[in-house]
């Protein structure tokens, strides 16, 4: 990228079209310019020439007019490695020419030893940084009690366990991160589009025709709905095939033992802790009842949290869903007991859906002790929260913590400090 206003990066191609006062042409070595000539795998060089195609060297012969119409201009400097990935490098074709034709006109290509002393400052400047580079430390905000949350989601405390400042960059200083212009946004499509799916195609069993094509239509007209491109869609259908014959047999297995279905529930319920009443809320992908049980299902496109992330409390969403629905935070369902916490995780392929239980009542992690060992942490997580003293740290949990892309990343400058404790580590 562009690291100045005044600055253009550009390849030998685009800068053809652009005129500059003074130019750069750097990697100038053999193998980057000019680049070796590609070896075709499918057609010989006979071949080539029987079939009227041009031999590979041409573009050779193209990179060489590059360099000549560039090397042309008013003001330009000629650049090249002596070393490139730590092995010694080879001057460029065109430099060794340009030096020849120089000398035979009796004249000495000019030199500019002062980049060499820039490249020594720099070095002396990364051994041993002045104040003024001094990075940034890992920021500790105190925000007073009276503006700390006092109401958070299931998902939104999984966040303050791994990743404190977050939290407060929302809910504190009210910042919402913005899609990046170029971002991606498949995957996340595809998980709103599928979660959508599942709930209209739970909320319509059972069906009179053949129920895995009636989800596969669901899901497509789902991502057709959310701006999916044709191309992308012609990829997508036969994943979403797959993926309407699993849920179809699960949606089947699930409803032959009998249990009530509650899809995207919203529930609540209010904790008395040291510092005053704390909320906290859930939205249930789906919520199964049966003989008093309260089954949590949350469904995955991306992968589902391990067995340990949710035994330490990192990943605390179907338990402290259990502790909602266990409290009689879910209309209409009542107070049942922790059932199976289970993570059903699709991906379309092979298998097209896999069914994780983290806990339940006849497993080697009874859910309700599960339920209970996330209510203490929350519990202790809230007072300690509540105290003003407690920062509110930027990645406290690293090992955790999600990709380094993450919407407040920037604001705590994570790259500066983490790698400034890195270099003083090391």
């Amino acid at each position: 990228g562009d690291a100045h206003p005044r600055v253009r990066i550009l390849g030998a191609i685009e800068a053809r079209l652009v005129r500059a006062d003074r130019l750069i042409l750097a990697g100038l070595e053999e193998g980057v310019w000019p680049a070796p000539a590609p070896n075709d795998p499918f057609l010989s060089r006979p071949m080539r020439a029987d079939l009227g195609l041009p031999p590979p060297e041409r573009r050779i012969g193209l990179s060489a007019h590059d360099f000549a119409q560039a090397a042309s201009a008013p003001n330009v400097v000629l650049l090249h490695c002596e070393r490139r990935g730590g092995s010694p490098t080879v001057a460029s074709r065109w430099l060794w020419r340009l030096q020849t034709l120089v000398k035979g006109a009796t004249r000495d290509l000019a030199d500019r030893p002062e980049i060499y002393a820039w490249a020594a400052d720099m070095d002396l400047a990364l051994e041993a940084p002045p104040e003024r580079l001094r990075p940034a430390s890992q920021p500790t905000p105190r925000p007073p009690y009276a503006s700390r949350p006092r109401k958070l989601a299931v998902t939104k405390i999984e966040t303050l366990v791994r990743d404190p400042y977050a939290i407060y960059a929302q809910y504190v200083l009210g910042l919402y991160g913005l899609d990046r212009p170029d971002e991606p946004v498949e995957a996340r499509m595809r998980g709103t589009a599928i979660h959508a799916a599942l709930e209209a195609f739970s909320k319509n069993w059972p069906f009179a025709g053949d129920p895995s094509a009636a989800f596969t239509k669901l899901y497509l007209d789902e991502l057709e709905r959310a701006g999916m491109p044709m191309s992308a869609l012609a990829r997508e259908r036969p994943l979403a095939q797959n993926t309407g014959i699993w849920v179809a047999d699960y949606e089947q297995r699930r409803r032959a033992l009998g249990v009530t279905v509650s899809l995207e529930a919203f529930g609540t319920t209010a904790l008395q802790v040291a510092g005053g009443v704390f909320t906290v809320t859930a939205k249930a992908d789906r919520i199964e009842t049966l003989n008093g049980l309260a089954h949590i299902i949350d469904f995955k496109t991306g992968s589902a949290p391990s067995q340990r992330m949710v035994k330490a409390g990192f990943s605390p969403q179907l338990t402290l869903t259990a502790l909602i629905a266990s409290r009689g935070g879910f209309p209409g369902l009542g107070t049942p007991a922790p059932g199976d916490l289970t993570y059903v995780h699709l991906t379309g392929r092979r298998p097209a859906g896999e069914e994780i239980v983290r806990g339940g009542p006849q497993t080697k992690e009874p859910s309700a002790d599960l339920m209970r060992s996330a209510e203490d942490g929350l519990r202790a997580l809230i007072d300690r929260y509540d105290d003003p003293e407690t920062p509110y740290l930027s990645r406290s949990a690293p090992q955790w913590a999600a990709n380094p892309g993450d919407t407040y990343n920037h604001l705590a400058r994570v790259m500066e400090w983490s790698a400034a404790a890195e270099a003083e580590d090391t």
